[in-house]
């Protein structure tokens, strides 16, 4: 079994993955022994490239994104034996990177500071989540607004145009176009949401018609710096689940970022509750986003979403 594999997302981040391979091997010569690592770029479908093929391996540093990330951590979920994951953040949120306090190292001390605190092997545990049967994350899961964003800048990144713009402009500034771009959109159908509360019962809320999105989340941040929820907590067993329901608390979004406040500490009569397992019903059609990346797995008459606590991992912290 060999220490670590180094697996990069060539195109998160303005492309830096591309260059991030010669650095990599630089801040490790001396310490690691050649043959006792590897370094992969990702392909499309990462979740195929890594089955069966990361048991070989104690850590999985992943540099690229939250979606990446996912990606991995699907694979890890199956395994009798699991990686711990080390994070190299070059996407554009970054958000489980923000939330462990590894994207202010590395922004601020660099990759060779990155590079000792992995091998150092210092884990926190992080929750998994799931939809369903279907797939899982450690993010967040976006319905609505955010997730049409989302759903746009996919659409967008793999354009050879859209290459060349990212050159000259940050990804986080194109989010920020696509927002003002989405920011009337409103979810065209009645909803009900179930969850188990504190007493393990079942509440049901409805809503009607005209939302803006619903996010649940298990990070601490959001969309590359909001804050959703003070209580948050990424390895008790629980998610968040915020509701947003009009323009006025969507525009809470950007102040808690400026403030660096929770977003539950200056939105008064905000919808939020901590939950281990959420069930959506709704009809008609919208965006869902997981981790940053497209999710369309609803069936076209029905539509129902199930979301539980599956398992958990180990991440490398500093």
């Amino acid at each position: 079994m060999k220490k670590i594999l180094f697996l990069i997302n060539p195109v998160s981040g303005k492309q830096a993955g591309r260059n991030l391979k010669d650095s990599i091997i630089s801040g490790v010569n001396g310490v690691l022994d050649s043959d006792s690592y590897d370094i992969e770029y990702s392909e499309r479908d990462i979740e195929r490239q890594c089955n069966n093929h990361l048991i070989n391996y104690e850590i999985v540093v992943v540099a690229g994104g939250d979606g990446t990330i996912s990606q991995v951590v699907s694979v890890i979920k199956g395994l009798e034996k699991k990686p711990k994951v080390g994070i190299i953040p070059i996407g554009t949120g970054n958000d489980l990177a923000n939330s462990l306090g590894i994207l202010h190292l590395y922004k601020s001390q660099g990759l060779g500071a990155l590079l000792k605190v992995i091998l150092r092997c210092n884990v926190a545990k992080v929750d998994i989540l799931g939809l369903g049967n279907g797939p899982i994350f450690t993010n967040y899961l976006g319905i609505g607004s955010d997730a049409k964003i989302s759903n746009d800048f996919g659409r967008l990144r793999y354009k050879p145009v859209f290459r060349r713009i990212c050159w000259c402009f940050s990804n986080k500034a194109f989010y920020g176009l696509l927002a003002l771009k989405n920011i009337f959109y409103r979810m065209p159908f009645d909803i009900e949401i179930s969850y188990k509360n504190e007493d393990s019962k079942t509440d049901t809320i409805a809503i009607n018609k005209g939302l803006c999105e619903i996010l649940i989340t298990n990070t601490s941040v959001y969309a590359g710096g909001v804050e959703i929820s003070s209580k948050c907590r990424m390895d008790d067993g629980k998610f968040e689940v915020t509701v947003i329901r009009g323009m006025w608390e969507w525009i809470h979004l950007s102040f808690a970022m400026l403030l660096k406040k929770p977003l539950d500490t200056i939105t008064k009569n905000l919808m939020q509750f901590q939950t281990d397992r959420l069930e959506l019903n709704f009809t008609g059609e919208t965006f869902c986003q997981i981790d940053g990346e497209k999710y369309d797995g609803l069936s076209e008459d029905e539509k129902k979403l199930l979301v539980t606590v599956v398992s958990s991992c180990e991440v490398i912290v500093p």
